[in-house]
């Protein structure tokens, strides 16, 4: 067996996403589709690599793991009238858990919290905003149909985030607790959102009948050891690459062995429960055979020079014709796309654009679809260059672009359309350049009215809270952003613009302590732990502001401590 190669110049999220292979190809040692296009405007190569963007980096993308029980609401299925009642698993249900719910979003957790701070990792709001709304949509529908463990509750439920990953190669990943990464690439060499919706199915497929919880429960041991190598290498990456692949090398050979089988059956799984849920949710059934056929043309995954682990799945062929059968008993109904598509596409091109010179190259590009006849490109080029236009502070250029762009969305969609005339990007976009023009109160109105239409939008929360932090309206930025983060806990960018609020408004112990909370979820236990000794010890916070910081403090200092325990307890276990 060829051994898998990691670059030590790779990006730390490629390292992250690389160790994580060890567990994917576990599980799934031949579930993925191996998509390494480059670019929508690049050919693809034939040649694989293993150093550098490896294959191991690009291939990915088929995850099937992340953990969800066939929840214990729905209703039993019965066999002949004669017989008892009595409750069939799905192929997903593990039967036992080897590693608890808890446990496996505690895992997920710590692996997104190196990710995070990565620059790798797209902190572009209305496309992370796009991306959640796509998966909360597949998961009501997965919740209808009572599939797997859709409609579970309390500690076995999970809490679904989609990440975007700047990287223009065609992939998708799961990792362990629910967290599911696409990379900005799949976006934009998507032709329809159904296309995007279907791999995201798919993933969803792989985590509502809980694969990797039923592979940990036959091969418990095993499984844990690379588990723990791979937690291990993901932390040791930003500090020595080399020793980080040398963690995983133990772990890595134990337990692939015997996988074949159950990986092909899973992702046939994965492929069925998926398509059952881009069904239900109203996208266009045909957007995963298409999709996923356009990908095996594009994909010059050679026979020789990989192991065959991190090849294309050996029964693409056979799957797509598989979804275009199952296409075949769904009537044919119109279903168009979204136009937010469109300009997400833009926001993922840029994103990946990386360099200045790359940014040249994309106006280029967007100059070119804002020509071309079909009003999805034009959409794309005319939004693309108003974003170039205002990362480049042409805001005058950029509005002129961002009203050509809505004009052409408004002429689209027919006045009895079922299409959403309103878009999150394009407001967002509205107001951030009518608060550099200075027109703060035309920028909070336009967030408030974005906020309302879209209450779950992080992009139009931060647009708001933006625009009162210029006008200078702190308390009420304090008092949105208190309620949200106790609404919303775990979410870092909320706790940053706290921490902003507070130093507006010159309260320096709960600025501290909101900073600290912001470095407790990024991982970084020792400056979160240093930042609320800090507000514990100005002083001037009143009883239960101080009580707060009091508890928080010991409560992470704790939690520091715990998983300090439980590393070891992993290291030791190699």
């Amino acid at each position: 067996m060829d051994d898998i190669k990691i670059s030590c110049y790779a990006s730390p999220a490629q390292r992250y996403i690389s160790y994580f292979l060890v567990i994917v190809l576990m599980m799934s040692s031949n579930a993925q589709l191996a998509w390494s296009a480059s670019s929508a405007s690049t050919a693809p190569s034939g040649d694989v690599s293993v150093e550098g963007n490896s294959a191991a980096i690009q291939n990915i993308g088929r995850a099937m793991q992340s953990p969800e029980a066939r929840s214990a609401n729905l209703p039993t299925r019965s066999v002949a009238p004669t017989q008892p009642n009595i409750v069939l698993p799905d192929m997903g249900d593990p039967g036992g858990d080897a590693l608890s719910r808890v446990d496996e979003r505690k895992y997920g957790e710590m692996i997104m919290r190196e990710i995070r701070p990565d620059p790798d990792y797209s902190n572009d709001l209305p496309l992370y905003d796009y991306l959640n709304e796509m998966e909360r949509r597949l998961l009501q529908s997965a919740k209808r149909l009572q599939l797997g463990g859709a409609n579970e509750q309390g500690s076995g439920a999970y809490q679904y985030e989609i990440f975007a990953v700047k990287d223009s190669s065609i992939n998708a990943f799961a990792l362990p607790g629910g967290f599911i990464g696409f990379h900005t690439g799949l976006i934009v060499n998507a032709e329809t959102d159904s296309e995007v919706a279907s791999v995201m199915g798919h993933e969803t497929g792989h985590v509502l009948q809980r694969h990797m919880a039923r592979q940990l429960d036959k091969q418990s041991t095993n499984t844990m050891i690379a588990l723990a190598g791979f937690v291990l290498g993901a932390l040791a990456a930003s500090h020595n690459p080399s020793a980080a692949a040398g963690l995983m090398q133990g772990g890595q050979a134990i337990a692939v062995n015997n996988q074949l089988s159950y990986s092909r059956d899973a992702e046939r799984e994965a492929d069925r429960v998926g398509f059952q849920i881009l069904s239900g949710s109203g996208y266009d059934v045909h957007g995963a055979p298409d999709f996923f056929q356009r990908l095996q043309k594009v994909t010059g995954i050679m026979d020789s020079g990989v192991p065959a682990y991190v090849r294309t799945h050996p029964l693409t062929t056979e799957r797509i014709a598989d979804m275009q059968d199952r296409v075949r008993s769904i009537p044919n109904r119109t279903v168009p796309t979204a136009i937010e598509f469109y300009f997400i596409k833009a926001r993922a091109r840029l994103e990946q654009s990386g360099t200045t010179s790359g940014l040249y190259d994309l106006k280029n590009t967007f100059d070119s679809l804002s020509k071309q006849s079909q009003p999805g490109k034009q959409m794309e080029g005319l939004y693309g260059l108003a974003l170039i236009a205002q990362r480049q502070g042409k805001i005058d250029q950029a509005e002129a672009y961002l009203q050509d762009a809505r004009k052409v969305a408004h002429a689209e969609i027919a006045p009895n359309s079922s299409l959403q005339r309103q878009s999150l990007s394009l407001d967002i976009t509205a107001s951030e350049l009518a608060l550099a023009k200075g027109k703060n109160e035309e920028a909070l109105q336009i967030a408030q009215a974005t906020l309302k239409a879209y209450p779950m939008s992080y992009a139009a929360g931060a647009a708001m809270i933006n625009a009162e932090l210029k006008m200078g309206r702190t308390n009420e930025a304090i008092a949105w952003l208190k309620a949200r983060t106790k609404a919303q806990p775990n979410e870092i960018l909320w706790w940053g613009l706290l921490s902003q609020a507070y130093d507006q408004a010159k309260n320096d112990p709960m600025r501290h302590y909101a900073l600290g909370e912001k470095y407790a979820l990024e991982g970084s236990w020792n400056a979160a732990i240093e930042q609320l000794k800090i507000a514990r010890s100005l002083g001037g916070s009143d009883f239960y502001q101080a009580s707060t910081i009091d508890a928080r403090l010991r409560d992470m200092q704790r939690r520091f401590q715990e998983e300090q325990k439980d590393l070891g307890k992993t290291s030791g276990r190699n």
